[in-house]
């Protein structure tokens, strides 16, 4: 008798006995020692029961969009980045001074003459309570999930990065009169990142729709920022096929440290802004 295939799986020896009985080659499926199992056949018909095997190893390998998803797990990020959104609404109080919005809001034009910063600085002012918590629940969900799929760390500079560049390019495409504040553009960043990580390949295009519809739905009410909000989205889904194909990083103290880190440039700006 001649040794087949052997491995602790019982199932996936029975399946490879069933390829055998299909092809009426005698065998048999015997207990080891070392508590596994062989898959025995006569020396005389090895060569045909291994090519029969091989062919149908072959057509049955294990589909990789099927396999479970490797992440990072739960961490704290979103809510994080939604408290601390909400935090500094509380600091400045639900109406931002006149001063606050004066030098930090998104202003196309002043931005063009030079102002980067107010990029970043935008997207920590907010109008009233409920644009606050609409945008602090929003980045807790969606900031969140994606910091399960690539870490923290990556997941929050990602945001920021979409937040910061949809308010640049919107101030490109609009560049006269345009004014506007608030954490959306980041929050439709994560949105289209988390658009993309979110389901299998052949599933993307369904994802991206699903996505767009949020957009739809979320985006486009009577005070919303259209055009920054779809900026960030699409900038968001950029990045989110960047990534797709990172494996998750190791649980450290380091990620959290790195996310921490992004309050870094938003306090730079701020620090520029006020600057006499």
């Amino acid at each position: 008798m001649a040794l087949l295939r052997e491995g602790r799986d019982h199932d996936a020896v029975l399946e490879r006995s069933i390829v055998l009985d299909a092809m009426s080659i005698a065998h048999e499926v015997q207990p080891t020692p070392d508590g596994r199992w062989a898959l025995m056949v006569d020396d005389v018909d090895a060569p045909a029961a291994e090519a029969a095997i091989a062919a149908w190893e072959a057509e049955n390998l294990p589909r990789k969009d099927l396999l479970a998803r490797p992440d990072y797990g739960r961490s704290l990020a979103g809510v994080a980045a939604g408290l601390a959104i909400l935090a500094f609404a509380v600091h400045v109080g639900l109406r931002p001074a006149g001063s606050l919005v004066e030098r930090g809001s998104a202003d196309a034009a002043r931005m063009l003459q030079g102002e980067w910063w107010r990029a970043a600085t935008a997207l920590t002012l907010h109008a009233d309570l409920a644009h606050v918590t609409a945008n602090a629940v929003a980045i807790g969900i969606f900031l969140g999930a994606v910091a399960r799929r690539v870490g923290p760390a990556l997941a929050t500079w990602l945001a920021l990065a979409a937040g910061v560049v949809g308010n640049v390019l919107t101030a490109l495409v609009v560049p006269g009169g345009h004014v506007s504040i608030g954490a959306s553009t980041a929050v439709f960043g994560a949105l289209g990142t988390l658009s993309v990580l979110q389901v299998p390949r052949r599933g993307a295009w369904l994802t991206l729709g699903v996505g767009v519809a949020l957009l739809g739905l979320l985006g486009t009410g009577a005070r919303a920022d259209l055009l920054a909000h779809l900026f960030g989205f699409a900038i968001g889904v950029t990045e989110g096929l960047a990534v797709r194909r990172m494996t998750p990083p190791r649980r450290s103290l380091r990620q959290p440290a790195l996310a921490l880190l992004a309050v870094a440039p938003i306090v730079l700006a701020w620090w520029r802004a006020m600057a006499p």
